[in-house]
Order: C-alpha cells, then structure tokens, then sequence
C-alpha cells in the first residue's frame, strides 16, 4: 500500500530548485565535463580550422598621405581668380574629398603607373589552372554552350577591341576605388588618403601619387579655366569693338541727318543753346526797357508838373548839366555882388543877367535833350526786346520740331556709351587675365608623405587568433549548452528527485565488457558494479526497516532500460551474499530471464503452475549454475491473461507459498507503459523498483510511466539509475536524495576489483 506520506510526483512547472541549481557554477561545470570530449573536440577542429583560414590569408598593407586643401596662395597681381571657390569650410572640404574618389582622378592614376600590368587589377591576366579535383565537377562536363544554356557561364558578347579595353579599364577602375579610402579629418582642412594593396612598396606609392595627380588635377583645371577664359574673353573683345564702332558711328549719322549739332554744352543741342541765349537777351531787354521807361517817366513827370527838374537822377548825373549850374551859381554869387554895390540898372548887372538867363536856356534846353535822349532809349529797348520776343518764338518753333529726333539721339549715345563701358570693362579683365596667365596655383598641398610599411594592416594574425580561440570555445560552449538543453534524460538522482519527486535509490554503472554484468558479478562481486547492487540492496533495507522486504517488482517506462539485467544483478547479488532468492519472469510477452541465463524456452513455469493442480512448485524452478539463485520462467501457457492470472487467488497462494520458502522474490514484469501487468501485480509485493535508463528515456515518458505506475497504489521503493556511463559522468557527485552521501567511483575505483 502506498502510505500517505508518500511525495507526490512534482509537476513541470515546479522547477525551483532545478533553476537554482542551473544558475550554479557546479551545474555549470558538470555539464562542461558531460561533454567534455565534444567541448575539446568542436574547440581543436575550430582552432585547426581558423588557423588555417589565416595562415591562407594573403597579407594587405595600407599607406596614407594626408592633404591641406584650401591651403593660402601667394597673389603676385590683383586679380580674382578665374574659377574659385571656398574651400575653407565643412562642405568645400566634403567636396573635395569626393573629387578624390572620383573615377576619373583614379583612371589617371592607373595609367600613369601602368597598373593594368599588374594582376591585383586586371584580374584578366590571371592564368586560371585547373586543380587537382577540378575533372571530378560536373561542371566541366559540360559544353561551353550547354553551360550558356543552363546559365552556369556568362554569355560571351561580341566585342571590339576598343570595348575590351575599355571594360578592361571599368574593372581596374573598380578595384582601384574599392582600395581607396578618403576621409576628411573634423575641425580642419586635411583628407586622409588612405589606399590597401598586397603590395607593400607600390601601396606607398599610390597614395602619393594618387594625392599628387589630385593636385596637378588642380593646376590643369585652373590653367584650362583661365585659357578658356581668355579665349572667351578675346572673342568677346572683337564683338564688343565692332558693337562701339557700330554705335558710334550710328549716333554721329543720326544727328547728321536730322541737324542735331552739338553746341558749346554737348549735353544740349545748338537749337537749345541759341534758345537760351536768346531768352538771356531778351530778359536783359525787358529790364533795360523797363529802366529807360521808369527814367522817362520820371523826368516827364518833372517836367509836366514844374518840380525841380534838376532833382531828377539823369540831370544829376549829367556833367554839362551841372557845368551850367556851376556857372549859374557863380554869375548868381557875382550878381548879388554887383548888386550891393550897383544899382539895377547898371550895364553890367543886366548883362550878368542875361547871361544867367542864357544859361537856364541851355540847362532848360539840355533837360529837353536828356528827356528826348531816355524817350529815344526806350523806343529803342522796346524795339531790341520786340526782335528778341520773335527770335525766342522761333527758336522754340525749330525746338520743338528736333524734340523727337533729339530723344532717339540720346537714346542712340546711350547705347554707344553702355558698349563702350563694357569694352573697357571686359579689356581691363582680359589684360588681367592675360598677366596671371602661368601663374596658377593649387588650392591643397600635401602635408604628409605616405612611406612604405613595414608590416602588413592585414591580416592582424595575433588578434585573428585570438577571436578563433574566442570563437571555438563559443561555438563549442553553444553546441554543449544545446545538446544539454536537448538531451531528453535524467542523469543524476538529484534531478530524478526535483523532477519525479522520489529519491534515487541506486546507480548502477554500465560495462563495456564482454562478459554480462551478472556474469562479471560472479566473478568480481567487489567490482564497481557489486559495489552498487550492494548499495542498492543497503537502500532497500533500509527503506523499510520495521519489515524486511521479501516481494519485490522491478520494471521501467518502456522496453530496453535495463530491468531485467537488474533483477539479475540484484537477484544474484542476494544469492551470493546467502540469501534464498527466486526470480519470476511475469514478462509473458518478452521474457528475457531465460535467453539471458541460458535456460531452454519450453521450460516450465510460472504459467504451467497455474493452470496445474499439482501444489509441488519445485518442479516449476530451476537453479542458476552459477549461484544459488533460483529461477522460474513464464511457462508455455499461451492463451492466458496476465491481468486475470495475477489477480486470481491462485497467483496470491503461489505468492505466499513462496514467501514461505525464499527470503527474496523478485519479479520481472513488463514496461508500465506497454501492459498494465506491473501495475496489477505491484500491488501484491512488498515494494516495487522503477528503473530508469541514464540519460535515455526521455522526462516525460519517465513521468508518465511514473504516474501509471503510482496510480495501482504500488509502494514504490524508489527508483534505479541504469546503464550510467562512469567514463563521462565520472567526475560528477551523486547525492541520493540529498542526505550528503556522495558516491563518485571514479574517484574510489582503487577500492574496486574490476
């Protein structure tokens, strides 16, 4: 019966000890020593193989030269360049970067050094020899148009020899750019050259050749410019010329034909001088005659009203006018003279006065003659000004008629004065250009010269070595970890335990001998095989330790995992050490017990006892020549039902017959899984042994059979590690059941006698 404090089977999802135990560096450990073989074996085929690949490896070498671009140009004239442009900042250096990618610099360079000479470029000089397997491919079996056919070569096209060479050039062209490195160095104006080639002297000199073409590059295009550009410049010249001769000439035909002469004052025609003139004069006329009319009126005025003539500014500003005053005065003063001391009829004091009064006669008769004078000068201003007012009139008349030719004039000196300005514009660029002409500079320089290496960039072989070292014992430590996260078994007890949930009460070591392991136990009952049946009979005894165990099943998930080569173990081990022992063989459909221990097939046994009426059980037996072990095979009946024969109540009599006689009866039954045989006879012994091949029968086939086998309320003693393989799994400590023993036989295997 199974007693109440019995474990249950642990589900798969309680797998927390399993997780503390696979994070352990002894887990860890055990599982790199399991497969310790394949480790190494996976880590050398790996080294071997990676050594190989890199001694193969066909050694590169890298130069580098580094180039100032926008590098400062002494100026021997005044004159902007031709072509410039800013090189000074991120994206002028970007540019010029790519000018030294550029296919075009690379095809210079490969001409000039003759590099479609040289194999590493022109893969078309490359003799292709036939290897040693090469008439072994299929490949070659075949016609150059049946290849064509199947596509396994390229249709060979129809080419000049023009073409050849130029696709020749194509391919050199491409091999060279993927060889070559540019890079602008951030926060300067240097490019790294950097170029890759198995040559290690012609690598040096790409890349100063390659920097050095990328300059010359630089002085040709600015040479070429400034060619082109005095070429244009010439020609622009004579078109120009011809353009101000022509304008010229138009302007000076124009005003010819329609009379628009120039005057003093070129920017006005002679029409508009003599206009202006006139209007001077004729202004000045209308003053002078206004002048003359004021003074006219004035004196008349005077005159007309009897003033003081004298008054007048004409009379004041007249010399014989004021000759006669001054006269008159003075015969005034000498007649007031006389007249204090002559009377007034004196002679001389009537002379005195006629000639006073004469003299008012020609002062009174010049008046006349200024007053006739002024009138005289206006007629005469008012005429100048009435002349002047027809010349103004017909001045503008023949004004305004040239109005019209005189704005195409202007329009025509316009045209001659802009081809003018630009002639002498382009001329003085021309003579520019003309005198920096073989004087060109580069904008870069190179500051840094490549040298030839010393040793090759690749293959780096110290550090290959060490990433193939790296990468086996990865790889190797891939292939382990998936095998063990593959493999379908359980290996230790400790796993049995945390898996199933019942302690592993045995472990019993596979042999590689040609004797079988209950032959050899004869022979060698000190062996590391008699050292663990003896163990496991210990763990047996001490399983129930209030009642000896005398029944005992022993059976397994599914065929082939060793039950009945242990109930032979463990069957003549009891034998050996004194004890009566039977084994029955209730493994009807594939008994095994006799092949093994040579018993004859039509034996009576287990099956004639029950369908006999005879009670002598003796005649059913038959003893182990090697040992006292006593053995009672299936029988010949065939046509009975095991299920039915194992619950009868002559199989409990036989039962507790043989209780009676033997101090051990050891069943073996079939597989759980195949028949439910085991699961009905369990139910009668004392205990029953699970077996369970080492890292064999998968975990939930184990589980399975496990649970089948629980469910017939047999009481499992625990359960047998079979076939375990001590060679690799020598190094590893079982523990049973965790009670601390650790068993390691490989370790102990000088107590043994193998």
């Amino acid at each position: 019966m199974l007693s109440s404090n019995t474990p249950t089977v642990l589900s798969n999802s309680d797998s927390s000890i399993q997780d503390e135990d696979s994070i352990s560096l002894g887990n860890i450990f055990h599982i790199f020593w399991l497969h310790r073989r394949l480790f190494f074996v996976v880590v050398i085929f790996v080294c071997i193989a990676g050594s190989t690949v890199v001694f193969q490896l066909i050694p590169r070498y890298t130069a580098d030269t580094k180039v100032l671009v926008g590098a400062p140009k002494s100026q021997v004239v005044d004159v902007e360049a031709v072509l410039s442009g800013d090189v000074t900042n991120a994206s002028g250096v970007q540019s010029e970067a790519e000018v030294l990618l550029s296919r075009g610099l690379a095809k210079k360079v490969i001409t000039k050094l003759g590099l479609l000479n040289l194999v590493e470029f022109n893969p078309s000089l490359a003799k292709k020899e036939d290897g040693f397997f090469s008439a072994l491919s299929p490949k070659n079996w075949l016609s150059d148009d049946m290849k064509e056919t199947l596509g396994l070569m390229k249709i060979q096209e129809m080419l000049t020899d023009e073409e050849k060479q130029d696709q020749v050039m194509a391919t050199a062209t491409d091999i060279y750019v993927s060889k070559l490195k540019v890079a602008p160095i951030r926060g300067s104006q240097v490019i790294g050259i950097t170029f890759e080639s198995l040559d290690a002297k012609l690598v040096a000199k790409l890349a100063n050749t390659h920097a050095d073409s990328y300059i010359i590059g630089q002085l040709e295009a600015k040479f070429e410019a400034t060619e082109k550009a005095s070429s244009w410049l010439n020609n622009q010249l004579s078109d120009l010329r011809a353009k101000v001769a022509s304008s010229e000439k138009a302007v000076e035909y124009y005003r010819v034909d329609h009379g628009l002469v120039h005057g003093a004052n070129k920017e006005t025609g002679l029409a508009g001088e003599q206009l202006s003139e006139i209007n001077s004069q004729l202004i000045i006329a209308k003053a002078q005659k206004a002048e003359a009319s004021a003074r006219l009126a004035q004196v008349t005025r005077l005159l007309n009203n009897g003033a003081e003539i004298e008054t007048a500014s004409e009379v004041l500003s007249s010399a014989l006018i004021q000759n006669l005053r001054g006269q008159e005065t003075e015969l005034a003063r000498k007649l007031s003279e006389m007249s204090a001391e002559m009377g007034a009829k004196h002679p001389k004091l009537i002379s005195v006065n006629a000639e006073i009064t004469e003299l008012k006669g020609k002062i009174k008769a010049e008046i006349s003659k200024i007053a006739a004078g002024l009138r005289n000068e206006m007629n005469i201003a008012s005429a100048r000004e009435a002349s002047l007012q027809g010349s103004v009139s017909a001045s503008r008349s023949t004004s305004g008629d040239h109005g019209k030719e005189e704005v195409q004039l202007h329009a025509l000196e316009r045209e001659a004065n802009s081809n003018k300005l630009l002639f002498e514009t382009f001329l003085n660029r021309f003579k520019e250009t003309s005198s920096s002409k073989g004087m060109e500079e580069a904008d870069a320089r190179v500051i840094s010269v490549a040298e030839v290496p010393s040793i090759a960039s690749f293959p780096k072989k110290n550090t290959l070595f060490a990433v193939v070292i790296l990468l086996a014992l990865g790889l190797a430590s891939a292939l382990v970890f998936l095998l063990e996260a593959l493999h379908p078994g359980l290996r230790t007890p400790k796993e049995i335990e945390d898996y199933l949930g019942y302690p592993a009460i045995g472990l019993i070591p596979k042999t590689n001998k040609k004797i079988a392991p209950y032959d050899y136990l004869i022979d060698k009952p000190n062996s590391s095989v008699g050292e663990a049946v003896s163990a496991l009979r210990i763990s047996l005894t001490l399983s129930n330790p209030d009642k000896p165990v005398k029944s005992l099943v022993v059976t397994s998930s599914i065929p082939g995992e060793g039950k009945s080569l242990l109930v032979l173990l463990l069957a003549r081990s009891a034998a050996i050490a004194g004890q009566k022992v039977i084994v029955v063989d209730t493994d009807f459909r594939r008994p095994t017990i006799e092949k093994k221990l040579g018993l004859s097939t039509t034996a009576q046994g287990l099956t004639d006892l029950i369908m006999s009426h005879d009670n002598n059980i003796s005649e059913f037996m038959y003893k182990d020549e090697k040992s006292n072990l006593m053995i009672m095979p299936k029988g010949n009946g065939e046509y009975i039902n095991p299920v039915d024969m194992f619950a009868s109540q002559r199989m409990s009599n036989l039962l507790a017959e043989l209780h009676n006689k033997f101090d051990l009866i050891i069943f073996d039954t079939p597989p759980v899984l195949a028949v439910s045989d085991a699961r009905v006879l369990s139910a009668l012994v004392d205990k029953t042994i699970f077996v369970v091949a080492w890292d064999t029968t998968p975990r939930k086939v184990v589980k399975s059979g496990l649970e089948q086998l629980l469910r017939s309320q047999s009481n499992l003693a625990g359960i047998v590690l079979q076939q375990v393989d001590l060679k690799q799994y020598g190094s590893n400590s079982y523990s049973y059941g965790g009670s601390g023993a650790y068993y390691q036989y490989s370790k102990y295997g000088e107590y043994y006698s193998n």
